[in-house]
């Protein structure tokens, strides 16, 4: 059996050593860049939407911030939501729509969308948005529905 020297020995103890010493420098500057950046916590004033999407949810809604998902209306969905903002005056975000007015075409494709949730109101002691608008990607098209035309009441419980 050959026996490693003494200085191979110290070199490998030293890079390993300084690999971990890397890694953590990596980990302690990520989590260091976390903390720097501005958090955006919701806080109190800050609105709800009343979301009767999913079966749970139908009846009685749901208050939330930001879903994924969000019944507009009886008429129309939105799925696949990123939102841009979401502060005490309005919330914006892009996704994907659907509706009633659109069955043949966009049950399978959905159509791409920005919508705006405004109008913040107190219903039973939570401020929650009242009003949305959606505005298709490219425009309205040959789709002719009035959740498509300008700004419309949102469940408000």
């Amino acid at each position: 059996m050959k026996r490693t020297s003494t200085p191979r020995r110290h070199r490998t103890a030293i890079a390993a050593a300084l690999a971990c010493a890397a890694a953590l420098g990596t980990v302690a500057t990520a989590t260091g860049a976390q903390a720097a950046a501005p958090q955006h916590t919701a806080n109190a004033s800050t609105p709800y939407v009343i979301n009767h999407y999913g079966e749970e949810n139908a009846d009685k809604g749901k208050a939330e911030r930001k879903p994924e998902n969000l019944v507009l209306s009886e008429f129309t969905s939105a799925g696949d939501l990123h939102w841009k903002q979401w502060d005490n005056k309005k919330a914006v975000a892009t996704g994907d729509v659907t509706g009633m007015w659109c069955l043949e075409t966009c049950l399978d494709k959905p159509l791409k969308a920005t919508i705006t949730l405004s109008d913040p109101k107190t219903v039973h002691g939570k401020k929650v948005y009242s009003s949305f608008t959606v505005q298709l990607a490219g425009g309205n098209g040959a789709y002719d529905s009035e959740d498509l035309k300008g700004k419309h009441a949102l469940a408000t419980s």
